[in-house]
């Protein structure tokens, strides 16, 4: 009797330890989920250029970046147009060249946010990469911050 309630209690405390460990393996997997996020194959949401959130007058689309991992081109929406380029990453530095968008015309403040959007997206020259948000940076400071969507 006392044998088998050993057992019964060993057994137990197996299955017990057992679905911890289950449960302790799934949560550190989504933990890695939610704090790694590729650069690539991601599409990003700017939230900010500089400190100043983007506003834009003729469209609810928000200005986006997306990086092709194949063959080092991006693409995205800056405000009134589409445009795509080219990116090189070495460790953590990346530049953008040839950066060219489709010609729509749009209201004045929207067009001249989407040129200072394009001409700042040509000054990066590093990145960072925090949970699920972006920094594109230039000589230490944040230029472009996204979120990944």
């Amino acid at each position: 009797m006392k044998h088998s309630f050993f057992i019964s209690l060993t057994l137990f405390i197996l299955m017990f330890i057992g679905c911890k460990s289950a449960q302790n393996k799934e949560k550190n997997a989504s933990q890695t989920l939610n704090s790694s996020v590729s650069l690539f194959q991601t599409e990003w949401e700017l939230l900010k250029i500089g400190a100043s959130k983007p506003k834009l007058i003729a469209t609810d689309n928000k200005i986006s970046i997306l990086f092709s991992k194949d063959n080092s081109h991006c693409a995205g929406f800056s405000g009134c147009n589409r445009y795509s380029g080219k990116y090189n990453i070495k460790k953590e530095n990346i530049s953008f060249e040839s950066i060219i968008s489709t010609k729509m015309a749009c209201p004045g403040n929207d067009m001249s946010f989407e040129n200072n959007y394009l001409n700042t997206l040509q000054k990066i020259t590093s990145y960072q990469i925090i949970s699920d948000t972006l920094f594109l940076q230039s000589k230490g400071r944040t230029l472009l911050t996204y979120i990944a969507r």
